[in-house]
């Protein structure tokens, strides 16, 4: 009985040690969750290169200033967030989740889902800058 009343309590935190995310795991999911939030506030994030350098490299945010000037008229410039992947968010986007990672040559690959059902899922490329883990791109999982 013991033995049982010794496990129960100290579950939880064998649970929650084996939940532990990588840091590459934890940038992404930070940014996520501060993005979706900005988004649902009625901000603009996107554009706001100054709040989003904490988590985008340097590479990605000056690639986003020279496409925000681009002429859409001139210019295919696409219609989604780049971030999102999406052209709006439902209401339970606010639940963020971390659901997996890969690793290639090129970044961690750090699958993001949104939503309840985490039916929306993004891939968040991460690359180590100046000893930070910082979003590098953005690929959509799904093509619905």
């Amino acid at each position: 009985m013991k033995i049982v009343l010794m496990a129960c309590l100290f579950f939880p935190w064998f649970a929650s040690a084996a939940q532990a995310l990588s840091p590459e795991s934890t940038a992404a999911l930070n940014f996520n969750k501060w993005y979706i939030s900005q988004i649902m506030s009625g901000k603009e994030p996107l554009s706001d290169y100054t709040a989003l350098k904490p988590y985008v490299t340097r590479e990605t945010i000056s690639k986003l200033k020279a496409m925000d000037k681009l002429d859409p008229n001139e210019y295919d410039v696409p219609d989604i967030d780049m971030f999102i992947k999406a052209q709006g968010y439902q209401n339970d986007w606010k639940n963020v989740a971390v659901v997996g990672s890969d690793y290639d040559a090129a970044c961690i690959q750090v699958y993001i889902a949104y939503g309840e059902k985490k039916d929306h899922i993004v891939i968040d490329c991460m690359v180590k800058e100046d000893n930070t883990w910082k979003l590098q791109s953005v690929a959509a999982r799904d093509f619905n």
